[in-house]
């Protein structure tokens, strides 16, 4: 059996050709509209007024724009990801024409495709820049070129990665980089199929880290956007296969790292069957020998200690450990049944494509 790509590598692989795929990451052929909020005059309104130009449209996302805008200074970008549509709202600051005062000002900038995800939208993104609209300088007020993508726009990709799993703020170095975008969705490709479903909202602002605390998924995110061939970009493919065939969130399978125990995979039922405090491969071994068959839930063992070895496979994973090891204990020392053995692995390769490799081979 051979593995096949994951989702989150035929998203990069797609994103890189420049092809389209069935995740969206082709070319969109949507709508892309801006709007201003500010003081300045423009053709609906002279008289020195907040106002937007246009007019009208988006009512509520405008809304919803200006309640987010209250207490953040320039600069900065209001944020919002949605399967078919991304939200870029730039606040500015500038002295009003008519009374001379200072006020904060919005750019906010719309694009919009049916069925396309996120990353692919966010690659596409070309903005004006984070100033009032003026006549002189037409309808496209500036709107720039898309840039070329830079090798990083923040030292906290950890930070930004977890904005894009749960919305909220994170820092980078520049919020007016016009690259911004085209870097955000770099790591946005690297997002599971269950996040990028949902609305995602937050704020992109200047400053240093936003990490206070030790975030073991995010900084697995990070490690792998820096380099897709390694260990931490394996462990993170795994941890979102896992989270997907358990219904589980990428945080809740990262939680489960933190206390793996020999006896996690068992019922009540099974741990009074296999009493004292046996290791994993002694769990196996009870499990090959017909120790549990005779337990009220035996008929989903298979599957719970299936997952019990990805999960040893991922610990080993992230901390840099030879993942040969943890399948070792389920192949060789648990002397397992050959059809034990087998049906076990096949459930490990069902249910976590990319550890198929590992699991049918020896």
């Amino acid at each position: 059996m051979t593995a096949g790509p994951s989702r989150i590598d035929q998203r990069r692989s797609a994103a890189e050709q420049g092809s389209a795929s069935p995740y969206g990451e082709g070319p969109p052929c949507g709508s892309l509209r801006h709007a201003w909020l500010q003081k300045h005059p423009s053709p609906v309104a002279r008289s020195g007024e907040f106002h937007w130009y246009p007019a009208e449209a988006d009512r509520d996302l405008r809304a919803s724009c200006v309640e987010r805008l209250r207490g953040v200074e320039p600069p900065a970008v209001l944020w919002e990801l949605a399967p078919g549509r991304v939200v870029w709202a730039q606040p500015f600051a500038a002295i009003a024409p008519h009374d001379k005062r200072r006020y904060h000002g919005l750019v906010l900038t719309i694009i919009e495709h049916a069925g396309a995800a996120p990353a692919a939208l966010l690659a596409q993104l070309v903005m004006p820049r984070a100033v009032p609209w003026v006549p002189e300088l037409g309808a496209g007020a500036g709107v720039r070129d898309a840039p070329e993508l830079a090798a990083t726009r923040s030292r906290d990709v950890a930070g930004v990665a977890r904005a894009l799993l749960a919305g909220g703020v994170a820092r980078v170095d520049d919020p007016s980089d016009p690259a911004l975008a085209g870097w955000v969705a770099s790591i946005e490709r690297w997002m599971p199929d269950a996040v990028t479903a949902r609305i995602r909202r937050g704020t992109w602002a200047a400053g240093g880290s936003t990490t206070t605390q030790p975030d073991r998924i995010a900084e697995l995110v990070a490690a792998a956007w820096r380099d897709p061939s390694s260990s931490a970009a394996r462990a993170w493919r795994l941890v979102v296969e896992l989270a997907e065939a358990r219904a589980q969130t990428v945080d809740e399978i990262g939680a489960e790292l933190a206390g793996i125990d020999a006896l996690g995979a068992l019922s009540e039922a099974e741990r009074k069957a296999l009493p004292g405090d046996p290791d994993f491969v002694a769990v196996l071994h009870a499990w090959g020998r017909g120790r549990f068959d005779q337990c009220p839930t035996a008929g989903t063992l298979t599957v719970r200690l299936a997952d019990a070895v990805a999960l040893r496979v991922l610990a080993h994973l992230v901390d840099g450990r030879d993942e040969r090891a943890a399948v070792a204990e389920a192949r060789w020392y648990a002397l397992l049944p050959a059809a034990r053995r087998r049906a076990l692995f096949e459930i490990v390769a069902a249910r976590a494509v990319s550890l198929q490799p590992l699991v049918t081979h020896g």
